[in-house]
């Protein structure tokens, strides 16, 4: 690169445009400015405004870094560090599954139960970057929330959005198989929330490259009929639920009824399912009650 070339904010943006356009991305306008904002540290606002802005030779160095990750589909989200979740910022990294809109919807269904029922103790199981069980706390001040992974980055990055959103005194991270440490602790909890791995092991090659080339591949595989982890939730819930609590369940579009025969057959009640935006089958929540 020319050092002694003039950069400005037109120019490279220009030629992120190109370079990510060319790779059939079709938010190549966006993800430039965003990753141009990143670099020299200014709004989406202020780069849209002030294209003459002269920026260094080293920090368009940086951003032309930045472009050709994303056109070799690395995930925006991964390469800004950040994404948003229920209106709040969250760290992502490769390692943790980015967390999706559709999950919302979990999050939401959630937080309506506990007001309504005054429910305290909160579990998170396969909380990846902490995104429900932190949330869920911001939300219901009075929760205390444990959020399990199996995973050594999830296990960090959710510890450092429980320190993100100033609620490290009521959100505690394990390093767990599923509810394996909370069995061990004999902890109680009134809900048991969980976005587990659910897609089948046949069908992640066909997923999209950003996904199935970097998102983590124990945090989408479900195994053999994708109904691997909520088998297991299901079993090891039983041990660490309150009665009268809630299990609350992200699932496929397609699962609706598989998981609501595991969730029968384990001993659940009052088994219902909400779509999401796209009228597809989402979250499945239901109830134990101990004889």
């Amino acid at each position: 690169m020319d050092t002694r070339e003039v950069y400005t904010i037109g120019k490279v943006l220009e030629c992120g445009y190109k370079i990510l356009k060319k790779s059939n991305n079709v938010s190549y306008i966006l993800d430039s400015q965003l990753l141009l904002s990143k670099i020299i540290n200014k709004d989406k606002l202020f780069i849209m405004v002030n294209r003459d802005f002269k920026i260094s030779s080293k920090e368009a160095e940086e951003y032309f870094e930045l472009i050709k990750l994303r056109k070799n589909k690395m995930p925006i989200k991964y390469i800004l560090g950040y994404t948003e979740f229920m209106g709040l910022n969250f760290k992502v990294k490769e390692g943790v599954l980015i967390p999706r809109p559709d999950t919302e919807i979990l999050v939401e269904n959630v937080i309506s139960i506990i007001n309504k029922n005054n429910y305290l103790d909160i579990a998170d199981v396969c909380c990846g970057s902490g995104a429900i069980g932190v949330s869920i706390a911001v939300y219901c001040p009075n929760t205390n929330v444990d959020c399990f992974d199996i995973s050594n980055t999830a296990y960090e990055v959710a510890k450092e959005n429980a320190s993100l959103q100033e609620i490290t005194h009521r959100v505690k991270v394990y390093k767990s198989d599923l509810l394996e440490v909370a069995i061990k602790n004999r902890s109680m909890y009134d809900v048991i929330v969980s976005n587990p791995p659910y897609i089948r092991k046949d069908v992640i090659p066909s997923l999209m490259e950003d996904v199935k080339d970097y998102e983590p591949y124990e945090a989408l595989d479900g195994g053999e009929d994708g109904l691997y982890f909520y088998r297991r939730i299901a079993l090891e819930s039983k041990g660490v639920l309150k009665n009268h609590g809630l299990i609350a369940l992200e699932i496929g579009h397609d699962q609706r009824e598989a998981v609501t025969e595991i969730l029968k057959n384990s001993g659940f009640h009052t088994i219902e399912c909400y779509k999401d935006l796209a009228g597809n089958d989402r979250v499945i929540t239901a109830y134990l009650n101990y004889k």
